[in-house]
């Protein structure tokens, strides 16, 4: 099914057999409003955040046995996730903007009142 559960105790989501949570200063942020797309097979939310501080995407295969790839859509900005084949979890805390070196994701004021990172 394409069911979208946040479970309280933990706050994290989980649809179809894989699970995501973004944690800032050691703990998990709740999500808020969110969306499932299941015709386009995403899932989209928002998280409360204190600006200028850092966070990590984490996320989790259940058991799917299928080969996986994530992809963090953070503000219209896809930044490539890590493989997981089939079973286990990963985590991203950072993106390249150079041939050897990488931004951490950061809390930041956008225009339009959304987040977005640094």
């Amino acid at each position: 099914t394409n069911t979208c559960v946040c479970f309280p105790d933990t706050k994290m989501l989980t649809h179809r057999g894989f699970s995501t949570w973004v944690v800032s200063g050691g703990k998990e942020l709740r999500e808020f409003e969110v969306i499932v797309d299941s015709k386009a097979n995403k899932v989209s939310c928002w998280f409360p955040c204190e600006v200028g501080k850092t966070f990590s995407v984490h996320w989790s295969d259940h058991g799917s046995i299928v080969d996986s790839a994530a992809y963090i859509n953070l503000d219209g900005f896809t930044v490539p996730g890590r493989f997981l084949y089939g079973l286990g979890s990963a985590q991203r805390d950072s993106v390249r903007v150079g041939d050897q070196s990488e931004r951490p994701f950061q809390f930041a004021c956008a225009d339009i009142g959304a987040y977005v990172f640094l």
